[in-house]
């Protein structure tokens, strides 16, 4: 009785007693992830328009299928990533399939496929006598490369199936009748099952089923075209907290591009043209496919400040055979005047990306892909933090207290390397975290806390110039060597 707990101070003298008032010590800044690759394409089968996390090959095989005739597929092939979501694009007008089984000329139940698709005509269901009573399901995929064992459903009674099938990772089960059991019938498939035909609304659906925040950090999708780069272009503006990869089609020549890319531009850089298509192994047979899949798989792969055309990121490139077009020196300047971000085989280095650059090129401070990047980890990981201190006291205190987290985030990116410290900089510092001088007392006064954060960011070397002065008059004095 003479112990309690509080943290309001206008209670504590409220009776005699043990006050015990509990302060958790000051948290930290988090850095967000900046490395979740969003892929938007067509699967065999899956959840539609949803977005699902995959941790693994064999994840994506068990949800969403294994067969290499849906982009999809081929978008995640020869090549890994950081961490992935997908959204699976269904169309319109496709269908489950479906069977009801019978006695007596009457539907008794009725399997219905989980997931839209012609996939569902591969499943097969059989009915048996029941080890005890009722009857035996066998619920089987008989799907190529099928990776789900068969379901045995044993002693289920018609009219006790209850959540019997909830945990099927294949069908779904209506009772139309429990007046008498169905009758035994050998393996039967489900019929009816259709995949429809994709339109790009259906892709503009998927789209829009991934622009929640913090969703992910690169989105691309399986298949290509003007429609649906307009969409992606679109979903940047509706996000802001994410970069898209668009590209044109195979067979796409240098001026083909660059006539494209004039209208995908943005005012914050966070679209990405890949250009040219690239070829790379799949069922045994070189097979040209667009470029945005290894880009995004890049890009998931590396830091935010790193520029994804380093020398050192080929190793993310290794599943791209070749490159569909040769391209010139005199080739790749007018692409990166334009804002395309191209493929190159460097003849010491394998393939790798020429230039990291956005498509938005009238403003130069924007035009870096990794200023991008490094841009949106450091303000959504200080405002991600900041939600805590929403509506709260806007006392001195709380004004100290964020300020000295975010100058400890400062801190710690600096002394893992993503950005440079005050050191390296010939003139000025390099961060300035100032939570005091955009504040009066007139602004407090109205609600307002202002936050001042300027941070330099690591430049990439785009630029490396040999100077060299070589013959026979050449003389080299001790103090040019230094």
């Amino acid at each position: 009785m003479g112990i309690f707990r509080s943290t309001d101070p206008t209670v504590w003298d409220d009776v005699d007693g043990i006050i015990i008032n509990e302060v958790a010590p000051p948290s930290n800044v988090v850095g967000v992830p900046a490395n979740i690759a969003v892929l938007v394409g067509q699967f065999q089968r899956g959840p539609e328009d949803v977005v699902t996390e995959v941790g693994s090959l064999g994840e994506i095989y068990e949800i969403f299928g294994n067969d290499i005739s849906f982009g999809g597929q081929v978008a995640i092939t020869n090549k890994r990533f950081g961490a992935l979501k997908i959204v699976r694009v269904v169309a319109a007008a496709a269908v489950k399939g479906f069977k009801a089984f019978q006695s007596s000329a009457v539907d008794r139940i009725t399997f219905t496929a989980k997931y839209y698709g012609a996939y569902g005509n591969s499943i097969t269901v059989k009915i048996e006598s029941g080890t005890t009573v009722g009857k035996k399901y066998t619920v089987h995929d008989g799907s190529a490369n099928a990776v789900w064992p068969d379901e045995v459903y044993d002693d289920v009674l018609i009219a006790a199936v209850g959540s019997t099938f909830s945990g099927s990772k294949l069908i779904s089960v209506v009772v139309n009748s429990t007046a008498a059991e169905p009758s035994n019938i050998a393996a039967t498939a489900l019929a009816t099952g259709s995949d429809g035909t994709v339109a790009d609304t259906d892709y503009l659906t998927a789209i829009s089923a991934q622009e929640g925040e913090a969703v992910g950090n690169i989105l691309f999708l399986d298949s290509y075209n003007t429609v649906r780069n307009g969409y992606l272009k679109t979903s940047m503006a509706a996000t802001t907290d994410r970069m898209t990869v668009v590209c044109g089609a195979a067979g796409d020549s240098k001026a083909t591009a660059i006539a494209a890319v004039a209208s995908l531009r943005d005012t914050d850089g966070r679209l990405i043209y890949a250009f040219p298509y690239v070829k790379t192994t799949i069922s045994g047979v070189s097979t040209l496919v667009n470029g945005a899949s290894f880009y995004a798989s890049l890009m998931s792969q590396i830091a935010p400040n790193i520029d994804p055309a380093w020398a050192g990121n080929v190793q993310y490139l290794a599943g791209i055979n070749e490159i569909e077009l040769v391209l010139t020196r005199n080739d790749y300047i007018s692409l990166v005047a334009a804002g395309i971000s191209s493929f190159e085989n460097d003849a010491d280095l394998g393939i790798k990306i020429k230039s990291g650059v956005t498509t938005q090129i009238s403003n130069s401070g924007k035009v870096m892909i990794f200023r991008r990047r490094m841009a949106d980890y450091i303000t959504y990981s200080v405002a991600k933090f900041l939600k805590q201190f929403g509506n709260g006291i806007n006392s001195e205190a709380k004004q100290v207290e964020a300020t000295s987290a975010v100058v400890r985030f400062n801190r710690d990116m600096e002394n893992v390397g993503l950005v440079p410290k005050d050191s390296e900089i010939k003139t000025g510092k390099a961060s300035i975290v100032d939570g005091k001088s955009l504040n009066t007392d007139d602004s407090i006064a109205r609600g307002f806390w202002k936050l001042l954060y300027k941070r330099r960011i690591y430049s990439s070397m785009r630029y490396i110039v040999l100077q060299a002065e070589i013959g026979e008059s050449v003389v080299v004095t001790e103090q040019e060597s230094t």
